[in-house]
């Protein structure tokens, strides 16, 4: 599967590169902090990391049903996303985005390619909604996914009541309806 946009590009098909490029991202202390900021930075080791690889290779899925890499559209590898926690007798699915490198933020590339994958999982997969969560401090991710067409729908108390930072957590709760991101849609037209 490929999703092409103006500026990124989604696809699931794996290229050489993918893995290393993972490897050094999952070792970067600062987008480690962004994805988990209860949890003290701990490397991953090659060893782990092969281990991660193995399991994936040998077909043994978790929560996530689909795992998209993001390209530029020059062909410049910066990040990925995951669909997870698939409710199909609702119609609901969960996603994540991540782009490591704060030279890839800040620029509308994470909503480029929220907004492709939104377009695919609505009009191909039929979801009725998605829904996305996060905490204050990752104010890319929210920004990006209010810019989509998401509406915070709650906030609870996090696992941990401040980050390892000392800043306070929560965990906010996004969605968009498959009617809101039509109305959206057609807003931006």
């Amino acid at each position: 599967m490929r999703l092409t946009g103006k500026r990124v590009i989604l696809r699931d098909e794996p290229m050489s590169g993918d893995d290393e490029d993972m490897f050094r991202w999952l070792n970067m202390e600062e987008w480690a902090y962004y994805d988990h900021p209860d949890r003290p930075f701990e490397p991953v080791t090659r060893e782990k990391f092969d281990e991660r690889l193995k399991r994936r290779d040998s077909g043994v899925k978790g929560r996530v049903w689909k795992a998209l890499q993001i390209d530029l559209a020059g062909g410049e590898h910066i990040g990925w996303m995951n669909c997870y926690d698939r409710d199909e007798a609702v119609g609901t699915t969960r996603v994540g985005i991540c782009l490591p490198q704060d030279a890839n933020r800040g620029r509308g590339l994470g909503t480029e390619a929220l907004t492709l994958l939104l377009g695919y999982l609505f009009a191909e997969k039929g979801f009725s909604e998605v829904r996305l969560n996060t905490w204050p401090g990752n104010a890319a991710m929210i920004r990006s996914a209010l810019k989509a067409g998401f509406e915070e729908v709650s906030r609870s108390p996090h696992r941990a009541p401040v980050s390892i930072r000392g800043e306070p957590l929560e965990r906010i709760d996004l969605a968009i309806s498959r009617s809101r991101w039509d109305s959206h849609r057609d807003v931006e037209e």
